[in-house]
Formats: structure tokens, C-alpha cells, sequence
């Protein structure tokens, strides 16, 4: 449990009353509370007592309240440094109590305070009625009403915008790309304002075309605000890493069974009927971006569209796994449109990074192998993206055989072989826009070698089994016969000198 000399610290709070605060320093603090949100009499034994402008109207005459504060064993009071409402009359009367006060510096909020005296209670991901999304939405909200002037706050992958509208990206890179503007000289009439929030990382970014009055009070309190909830937003992150990339990392490579995997995905708040996407990037070899950053930029993805994320890196690759809803919310939430927040992370973040290649894959899982299948096709689905995008990328070509060639001639024979072994894993590709023909041609030109061809893919070999199974299942033909290999390989070969190599741009794995 924190004390009044970490509080003290941790935020740098401002002494009003110094004979006051020296005593009670070693004072462990309980909680937090705003006076206005409750009555000066629920004030409990060691709480903070934390005094925005609603609170004074509530609080009563200073010598009364100061006494009710003794009274209830209060560990101080903390103000704004803008705050006009502290009088002397309060002070005084604090200080004959021995109730010390503090203020805040003009860079923190009362969220800092919070974020010290209980930092696993204030961090949510989540969007909810009081996790630093909502909060952030919030406050965005209150400065528009209140002025008339929009505002962003943006993340490394997400932009959080009020009223809810389309966001303009364009706008949003030219406001981004002004010189951040300092908090203490605040322009009158500015047009467009960035501001850098240096603990979060983040940008607030103001919109003012018909330029209106920028109060500096309320940009100040807007700012410290959003850079608070931002900042809590990485807060949990820290302490989660270790373990996300641990559930990743045995997701990926499959080493333990669901049964053994269920009860530990749980634990992360995913269970059976829940809607899931997974998210991958892959980060090119001469990425300018590192994978903490692009695993951030997933978790800012995740808490603004939707409930439970897990996010990590393994093999030069970020991993998402983002819980959207439940199997029966056909509808997601307001502010949870997965593919917008999608979009804009696509604009936001990958197109303003070399060699970044987005995938993914969206599901309702039933154990974890599901999530196992996502991130895999996630995976599946950026490297071919990657692929299109490279022109030069090179595919692997079957050896045509003779016997290819000279059946290639006779279309009757070759249209009955393609029909019965080739035409329904096209018709099954194209229905679920998957690339089973690509991985059979990359099966035949490494000899049927299950590792390798694996490998080449860059899925796991399980994968590649699923794939062949369902490819037996869709021609009624086996691949451990080395007749039925024969039909395949003259199939494809045929297909190939009919068709060109079209299908095998496909971008999207299963």
C-alpha cells in the first residue's frame, strides 16, 4: 500500500501546507475519492481527497469541512493548480486541523494520483464505462460541447475521435506533422493544434476551422487528462508482456494440448462463443519500426475496438488476438466497428512504417486450437499480402513432365483430369477465397516434403496437414498414393500450361 511520501513523489505534488504534510508522509493512503461524487462525510480513513471544481460547491464552509476531513482520518487533499475555488479561509483551516493539502503540477491530473494509490484498478483495455477508453471519449466529448472545437487523441494504432465520425487521415497527417504545440502558450485562434502528450506518446490533435477561442485552461486540462488515460493504457502492458508472449508463443507452435491450453486461455478472457480476430504484421528485415512498438500499436487497436486483447511477437511477427464479441452479438457495440478500427490502423501506423504487412482472420472459437488456426492464417494472410505488394518475389515453378506436355494436347483427357482433381479445390478457393491449389503446387515442387513445404508457406505443419486432408476430402482422391500423386502433379501441370499462374496471387490464407 502506497503512502502519502509515494504519492508525494510518484507525481510530484506540490506542498500548500508544509508543517502539515511533513507529519503525515509515512501515512499509508487507502483510496481515493472526489468530493462532489460523494459527501464530505464519506470520506474514509487514509483516503486522498481529491477536489475538482464540482467539488467545492459540496464541501461547505472551510472550517466545518476541513473538520469532517479530521474527523474522518483523511490522509490530504490534493488540488489543481488551476483551481480558483482554494481560498485562504480552507487553507487555514486545514492547517489549525492538521489536514495537509498539495497541489498538483500543471502537467499531472487526478488520474495520476489514482494511477499510483491503485495502478491495477485504473488499467482496462477494455471499453467500458470507466477504462481509459471511455474516459478519453469523455473527455473529448465535454471539450466539444463545451467549445465547439473537435479533437483526436492519437495513438500508435488507434485514432479516438468525438463526436463519431469518419476520421479524416489526411487532415489528421497534416495536423500531426505541424510543430507540437507548448501547453503554457496555447495559440488564440489556432486553425488546427497538435499537442505532444510526452508520458503516453500519444498526440491530441485539435480541429478548430472556424476558429474559435482556445481557452488554454481547458486545452491544459484536456491534454493532462487524455495523457493520463493514455498513459494508463500502457501501464498494464508492462506487467502483462511476459505473459502474453508466453500464451502466443505456445499458441503458435502447438506444443501443448487444447485441453491443457483451455483452461489458461480462459484466464485471459476468452471462452467458448467468443468472436475473435487475430491480427498479424510482419516486420521486414529492414523495418524501421521495432516489434515492442508494433505490439503497442496492436494493443492500441484492441482497446479502442474491442473487449479482451492479448498481443506479442514471435519470429519478427506481431501477434493480436482481439476479442469483438460473442457468437450471438451479430451487432458489436457503438465505437466496437472492428473493420474501421482496422482500417485506420492500416492508415495510421502501417502505411507510415517500411515493411509492415498486415493480415487477418476473424472467428468464433470453441477451444484454443481455434485461436491456434487464427493466428496462423493471420500470419498466412500478411505474407501474402507481403508477397503482392513485392513484386519481385519469386514463385515456385513445377517441372512439367512429357507426359504433361503430351496430355496437354489431348483436351478432352486433360479436361476430364483437371475437372475431377483440379476444379473443385479452385471452386473451394474462390467460394473461400483460400489458396489450397497455391499449396498443393508448393507440396509437388518440394517433392511432397511436408517440412519444407511448411516452411515455405510459413505455416505450421499442422496447417499444412489440415489444407491436404481437406484437399483429399474435396476430390475423393488420397495423397499418400503415389497414383493418385501422379493425377494430381499431371492435373496441375496441365492447369497450369491452360491457365498461367493467375490463381497463385491470391492474398488471403484461410
Amino acid at each position: 500500500m502506497a503512502t502519502v511520501g509515494d504519492v508525494v513523489v510518484g507525481v510530484g505534488l506540490l506542498s500548500v501546507t508544509p508543517g502539515a504534510a511533513e507529519r503525515t508522509r509515512h501515512v499509508q493512503v487507502s483510496g481515493t475519492c472526489e468530493v462532489g461524487r460523494i459527501k464530505p462525510a464519506e470520506v474514509g480513513a487514509g483516503d486522498l481527497v481529491l477536489m475538482g471544481p464540482t467539488g467545492w460547491p459540496a464541501s461547505g464552509a472551510p472550517e466545518t469541512f476541513a473538520a469532517t476531513l479530521r474527523q474522518c482520518a483523511a490522509a490530504a487533499v490534493v488540488v489543481d493548480t488551476d483551481d480558483d475555488n482554494l481560498s485562504a479561509e480552507f487553507v487555514s483551516a486545514c492547517v489549525s486541523h492538521g489536514v495537509p493539502i498539495y497541489m498538483l503540477p500543471r502537467a499531472r491530473s487526478f488520474r495520476d494520483v489514482e494511477m499510483v494509490v491503485a495502478p491495477r484498478a485504473m488499467v482496462d483495455d477494455a471499453i467500458d464505462e470507466s477504462g481509459p477508453v471511455a474516459s478519453i471519449l469523455s473527455s473529448l466529448g465535454a471539450f466539444h460541447r463545451a467549445s465547439g472545437i473537435s479533437g483526436a487523441v492519437v495513438l500508435d494504432g488507434a485514432v479516438l475521435t468525438v463526436p463519431s465520425a469518419a476520421v479524416d487521415t489526411d487532415l489528421l497527417r497534416k495536423s500531426t506533422a505541424l510543430p507540437p504545440a507548448l501547453l503554457h502558450a496555447i495559440p488564440g485562434t489556432a486553425a488546427a493544434l497538435h499537442i505532444s502528450l510526452p508520458r503516453s506518446g500519444a498526440a491530441l490533435v485539435l480541429s478548430n476551422p472556424r476558429r474559435r477561442p482556445l481557452e488554454s485552461t481547458r486545452v491544459r486540462k484536456l491534454a493532462n487528462d487524455a495523457d493520463a488515460d493514455a498513459y494508463l493504457l500502457r501501464v498494464n502492458r508492462t506487467m502483462r508482456r511476459p505473459l502474453e508472449g508466453s500464451l502466443v508463443r505456445e499458441l503458435i507452435e502447438a506444443r501443448i494440448p487444447s485441453s491443457a491450453m483451455d483452461p489458461w486461455v480462459g484466464s485471459f478472457g476468452y471462452g467458448t462463443g467468443d468472436r475473435v480476430h487475430s491480427v498479424a504484421v510482419i516486420i521486414g528485415p529492414h523495418s524501421d519500426t521495432s516489434a515492442a512498438r508494433v505490439v503497442d500499436a496492436l494493443h492500441d487497436l484492441g482497446a479502442c475496438a474491442g473487449l479482451a486483447t492479448v498481443a506479442a511477437a514471435h519470429d519478427s511477427v506481431a501477434y493480436a488476438l482481439i476479442k469483438t464479441g460473442t457468437e450471438k452479438d451479430s451487432t458489436p457495440p457503438t465505437g466496437r466497428d472492428f473493420e474501421a478500427h482496422l482500417q485506420m490502423f492500416a492508415d495510421v501506423f502501417v502505411a507510415r512504417h517500411a515493411e509492415l504487412a498486415v493480415g487477418g482472420s476473424s472467428y468464433v472459437i470453441r477451444s484454443s486450437d481455434d485461436l491456434t488456426r487464427g493466428l496462423i492464417n493471420a500470419r498466412q494472410m500478411a505474407e501474402r499480402n507481403s508477397r503482392a505488394d513485392d513484386q519481385s518475389s519469386a514463385t515456385i515453378a513445377l517441372p512439367v513432365p512429357l507426359a504433361a506436355t503430351l496430355l496437354a494436347g489431348d483436351s478432352e483427357r486433360s479436361a476430364a483430369l483437371r475437372s475431377s482433381l483440379l476444379d473443385p479445390v479452385l471452386a473451394y478457393d474462390k467460394e473461400k477465397d483460400t489458396s489450397y491449389v497455391s499449396t498443393l503446387v508448393t507440396f509437388f515442387a518440394l517433392d511432397c516434403h511436408s517440412g519444407a513445404t511448411a516452411n515455405e508457406l510459413g505455416i505450421h505443419i499442422n496447417t499444412l496437414r489440415y489444407r491436404l486432408s481437406r484437399i483429399e476430402k474435396l476430390t475423393g482422391r488420397g495423397l499418400q498414393s503415389m497414383v493418385d500423386r501422379t493425377d494430381y502433379y499431371l492435373a496441375l501441370c496441365v492447369g497450369e500450361t491452360s491457365r498461367g499462374r493467375g490463381d497463385r496471387s491470391r492474398r488471403t490464407a484461410p
